[in-house]
């Protein structure tokens, strides 16, 4: 991604964000056995934060 992100034109970005399961979607937990739910709120801030900032070319963890 940080290759990517310096052959972009100017003013274009990208970020990810990357998180464990939602503490709401209960049902998929036993799908990820050893990661500890996040809660939506947490996750969502994470983008907030990709978005509106000027980083590019970085991968946020969510934990």
């Amino acid at each position: 991604m940080i290759a990517a992100a310096a052959e972009l034109p100017r003013g274009i970005r990208i970020n990810a964000v990357s998180s464990t399961v939602l503490a709401e979607a209960t049902r998929h937990h036993p799908l990820f056995a050893g990661f500890p739910p996040v809660p939506a709120v947490v996750v969502g801030e994470a983008y907030r934060a990709v978005v509106e900032g000027s980083m590019t070319g970085t991968i946020v963890p969510v934990k």
